[in-house]
C-alpha cells in the first residue's frame, strides 16, 4: 500500500516536469510580439513673416440719401387752384423762378386796386393845401401821384422836409393807407408760388380746380441733383474723418459709383448706439432720394501697423504666431476694424504670423510652419 502511493506521487512529479518542459519548448518557438511605434503627427500651419508699415485707414460707411434742398409747399391763402401748363404733379421739373402753383386772386387783386385808387384820391385832395403850406415839397408829391400806376407795386412816399410836414401828411391818413396797401400787396403775392430752385415735384396732394385752404399742404419740391448721404460712424472711429474728406460711394450691386465729400459732422453722440452722424455731399446720374449707398472714406495714416484678416483675431486682442515650432498666443492692439480686416499694433518685424484659422489650436501646440509671402 505504501509502495503504491509513493509510486503515484513520483509519477505525478515526473509528468509535471515533462509538461513544464514541453511548455517552455513550445513557447520558446513563438516569435516575440512586435511593439507598435505610435507616430506623432505634427500639424502643418501657414505663416507669414510680419512686416510693419504705414497704412492709410479706410472707413466703411452705409447710409440713406436725402435731398440737400427740399421744401414742403403750403398754401398761405385760400382759393381755387388755377390750371398750370406744367402741372404740379410728382416727377414734373420746374426751373428756378418758374411758377409752381397759382391760386385765383381776382377778388383780393380788385380790393387792392380799390385801396390804391383811394390813396391816389387822398393825395390829389391834399395837393392844393400842400402847394400853399409846403411849397418846396409840392413838386415831389405832384410827380408821385402822376407816376402812380394802379397795377404796379406802390413806391415809397417822398421824404418829408420837416416834422410839421410829416404831421400834415399823417393827418390825411396817408401813412395808414400806404402800409395797408403794402400789406395787401404782400398777401397778393402769396397767391402765386414760384420754384425757389430748379428741381422736381417729389409729391403732390392737389388737383387743378379744387378749393385749397390756408395752411393746407400741397406737396413737396426738391432739388434732384444734389444729395447728402446720412451715415452713422462709431464714436471711436470719428477721428478718422474730417470735413472735406473724400468718399467713394457705390450701390449694393456695385455696378454704379459716385464721388462724395464729407460736408458736416455732428457733435452729438447717439446714446443708444454710440454713433455720430456724418453727412456726405454727392451728386450724379442715377441717384434718387431714399437710396441706400455704401461708402469708403480715406482716413488718417497710422505708422508701425499691419493689416490682417479679422477672423485671425482671438477674442479681439490676440493672434497666434509660431515660435520655435510652437504656437504662441500673442497680445496685439487693434487700431482700426472693418467688416473684413483689422489694422493692429504689437507685432514685431519677422514674427511668424499664423495666417489661417487652425482647428483645436492652443498656446504651446507643436506645429510645422509653412512660410508664405
Amino acid at each position: 500500500m505504501y509502495m503504491s502511493r509513493s509510486f503515484s506521487v513520483g509519477l505525478a512529479f515526473v509528468l509535471l516536469i515533462i509538461v513544464a518542459g514541453l511548455y517552455n519548448w513550445i513557447t520558446g518557438m513563438k516569435k516575440p510580439a512586435e511593439r507598435k511605434i505610435v507616430e506623432r503627427i505634427i500639424k502643418q500651419v501657414k505663416v507669414t513673416p510680419v512686416k510693419n508699415q504705414t497704412l492709410q485707414t479706410e472707413l466703411e460707411l452705409t447710409g440713406r440719401l436725402v435731398a440737400k434742398q427740399k421744401v414742403e409747399v403750403f398754401a398761405e391763402v385760400g382759393g381755387t387752384l388755377l390750371p398750370n401748363g406744367n402741372r404740379f404733379r410728382e416727377g414734373n421739373y420746374f426751373k428756378k423762378g418758374e411758377k409752381l402753383i397759382g391760386i385765383d386772386d381776382e377778388e383780393p387783386r380788385l380790393a387792392l386796386l380799390a385801396q390804391k385808387s383811394a390813396l391816389m384820391n387822398q393825395i390829389t385832395l391834399m395837393l392844393p393845401d400842400l402847394k400853399s403850406d409846403y411849397t418846396s415839397s409840392f413838386p415831389a408829391w405832384e410827380s408821385y401821384v402822376n407816376e402812380m400806376k394802379l397795377e404796379a407795386p406802390l413806391t415809397e412816399f417822398p421824404a418829408a422836409a420837416s416834422e410839421q410836414e410829416r404831421y400834415f401828411i399823417s393827418s390825411r391818413n396817408l401813412y395808414n393807407l400806404f402800409y395797408s396797401i403794402k400789406s395787401a400787396e404782400s398777401r397778393l403775392n402769396k397767391y402765386q408760388i414760384y420754384a425757389p430752385f430748379s428741381g422736381v415735384v417729389a409729391s403732390s396732394a392737389i388737383t387743378e380746380g379744387t378749393l385749397v385752404r390756408a395752411g393746407q399742404k400741397m406737396g413737396d419740391f426738391m432739388n434732384a441733383y444734389a444729395y447728402e448721404l446720412e451715415a452713422s460712424v462709431n464714436e471711436a472711429d470719428i477721428d478718422l474723418l474730417k470735413r472735406g474728406s473724400k468718399v467713394d460711394l457705390y450701390s449694393d450691386t456695385g455696378t454704379e459709383t459716385w464721388k462724395g465729400t464729407v460736408s458736416r459732422i455732428s457733435q452729438v453722440v447717439d446714446p443708444a448706439t454710440q454713433t455720430i452722424k456724418v453727412f456726405i455731399s454727392t451728386s450724379g446720374k442715377g441717384l434718387k432720394e431714399g437710396m441706400y449707398l455704401n461708402g469708403k472714406a480715406s482716413g488718417r495714416e497710422i505708422e508701425e501697423v499691419i493689416e490682417i484678416p479679422r477672423n485671425l483675431l482671438i477674442e479681439q486682442e490676440n493672434v497666434f504666431v509660431v515660435r520655435d515650432s510652437l504656437m504662441d498666443l500673442k497680445e496685439i492692439f487693434p487700431v482700426h476694424l472693418t467688416t473684413r480686416t483689422a489694422i493692429v499694433k504689437g507685432l514685431k518685424d519677422g514674427d511668424m504670423l499664423v495666417n489661417e484659422t487652425v482647428a483645436g489650436a492652443y498656446d504651446g501646440l507643436a506645429v510645422s510652419p509653412i512660410i508664405q509671402p
